[in-house]
């Protein structure tokens, strides 16, 4: 009975060591192991980089200058860039349009009326209406000169109105009506008139 069981064991360490090398033989070679350094890139004459094999290149620290000779190829591989469309840049914000010239009024000598009756407004020389009356909502802006006379020719006189044609109310007037007031208060079409904006 013992030398039977001495029989099963031997055979039971054989069959353990066969199986062993049968699983190397399946195997194959052991695997290489892995590299320590990137692979050579050859230049454009097919001669290898001038980093020598197993180094690997050094890099200056953020900020400093470049090396004379550049920074040393690593042999990645190079791929074609897209050149993209280039689309016109749309503009952010666009100036108002001016008021349109008055459709129902004030009339020119509803305007100098108004403005003649302000204090500090000489009485002298006539005036004439040089361009507009032009209106927005219910506010207008007209510019005045004396009569018989271009506007080249004369220092305009700029007058902003609010209110019906028949109960005008002057605003501003003078060389330059772009008052805060103006600025804050008048509809963009008379701010575009009065202050260039």
């Amino acid at each position: 009975m013992r030398a039977v069981s001495r029989v099963t064991a031997l055979a039971i360490r054989l069959l353990s060591i066969a199986g062993s090398v049968l699983l190397l033989v399946a195997c194959g070679a052991p695997p290489e192991p892995l590299p320590t350094a990137p692979p050579e890139a050859a230049d454009s004459t097919g001669a290898p980089s001038a980093s020598p094999a197993g180094m690997v290149p050094t890099y200056p620290a953020p900020g400093a200058s470049q090396p004379v000779g550049g920074y040393p190829t690593l042999g990645l591989p190079t791929y074609p860039t897209a050149t993209l469309p280039t689309v016109a840049a749309t503009p952010t914000s666009h100036r108002p349009a001016p008021a349109p010239r008055c459709a129902h009024g004030p009339s020119a000598a509803q305007v100098i009326a108004v403005v003649q009756a302000q204090p500090g407004i000489p009485t002298g020389p006539r005036l004439d209406v040089k361009q507009g009356p032009f209106c927005a909502g219910t506010w207008q802006f007209t510019v005045l000169g004396e009569a018989g006379k271009t506007l080249d020719e004369v220092d305009p006189l700029l007058v902003v109105t609010t209110g019906r044609p028949s109960a005008l109310t002057v605003v501003e007037a003078g060389a330059d009506v772009c008052s805060s007031h103006i600025e804050d208060s008048a509809p963009s079409g008379i701010r575009v008139l009065a202050c260039g904006s």
